[in-house]
């Protein structure tokens, strides 16, 4: 007896998971270009020979002095004294807070010390100073 032959199937193309999968990067691409679009302020940061990389400096609550002497409270610009009122309340409900100060290597110290002052008066006296660490120096240090 002889089998008939069956002809071959078409292949069949399944939509549904590519169109999942455009979705998915279309949402990533969206969140990834809202991250890479947030404005970082213009500064130099100066350069220590023997600069380290703290572990803890993600959660810290950043404060920037850009050269011409204001304060910026993340990217937002604000006055020493308003700053200090809004970090005794964030210290009061966070009382383990630290502080990143990240100054302008043209910035006058005296700028710098009125911020670490006011964050003195608070209570606040865990800072680490924004510095840049060259490649040469790393290569000095053995890093």
């Amino acid at each position: 007896m002889r089998m008939p032959e069956q002809e071959p199937e078409e292949g069949k193309f399944a939509m549904a998971p590519l169109i999942d999968m455009v979705f998915l990067l279309l949402v990533f691409f969206m969140c990834a270009s809202h991250l890479n679009s947030q404005k970082t302020l213009p500064m130099e940061i100066p350069e220590a020979s023997r600069g380290v990389v703290p572990k803890d400096r993600p959660g810290r609550h950043v404060i920037s002095i850009v050269k011409d002497g204001q304060v910026y409270d993340g990217s937002r610009p604000i006055e020493v004294e308003e700053l200090k009122q809004m970090v005794a309340a964030e210290f009061k409900a966070n009382p383990g807070m630290k502080i990143y100060v990240r100054a302008d290597k043209n910035a006058h110290h005296k700028e710098v010390k009125k911020v670490m002052n006011a964050m003195a008066e608070v209570g606040i006296a865990d800072f680490i100073f924004g510095v840049y660490n060259s490649p040469e120096s790393r290569k000095a240090q053995g890093l």
